[in-house]
């Protein structure tokens, strides 16, 4: 009896629940699924000796000038040459989403008036997104991937909003939903 009445109490939970709530962009929950579309929209360049262009408020942006405590994706390559790669207008398939953890430690620096000392500063993490792409047109593309730093127990998962805003006008996602 108590099976039957755990069982009735799932099913009307379950089916109270709206679907639709959670398909909503700006959630840290609702994520971009395989079978959504990349669509690159402008060429781009990654650089000589790179394999990774970095995007950030909608634009190119180099690695060095990036603001880690913000949304940022990069797109990056197979093969890193030594001369421009220009990757041409076109789309990509999302084949595989991995999520992971990244951290690094911060570097900070303690001083008096007789002793300075330098230390490992406090440790941050990024929740990175990792969306696998496919071309036939760009068999070297490999991934975009998508991150934001932040303290430990401050940090999320983008947003497909979030995202969306990184790339701004340089790609158009296309959600399979």
């Amino acid at each position: 009896m108590k099976k039957i009445a755990l069982l009735i109490a799932y099913l009307l939970l379950t089916l109270s629940c709206d679907q639709q709530a959670i398909k909503n962009e700006q959630s840290y929950t609702y994520s971009i699924t395989v079978g959504s579309t990349l669509i690159l929209n402008h060429k781009i360049n990654i650089e000589a000796n790179l394999g990774r262009t970095f995007f950030q408020y909608g634009k190119i942006t180099a690695e060095k000038d990036i603001n880690i405590y913000y949304p940022h994706c990069s797109i990056t390559v197979n093969t890193i040459r030594s001369h421009v790669h220009t990757i041409f207008p076109t789309s990509f398939e999302i084949i595989k989403v991995i999520n992971g953890e990244e951290y690094a430690q911060g570097y900070m620096l303690f001083a008096d008036n007789n002793l300075k000392l330098a230390s490992d500063g406090p440790l941050i993490s990024g929740l990175v997104s990792y969306y696998y792409l496919k071309s036939a047109d760009e068999p070297d593309v490999r991934t975009l991937e998508c991150i934001q730093w932040d303290s430990l127990y401050e940090n999320n998962y983008l947003s497909i909003s979030e995202i969306r805003k990184s790339f701004g006008s340089i790609f158009t996602l296309q959600l399979n939903d």
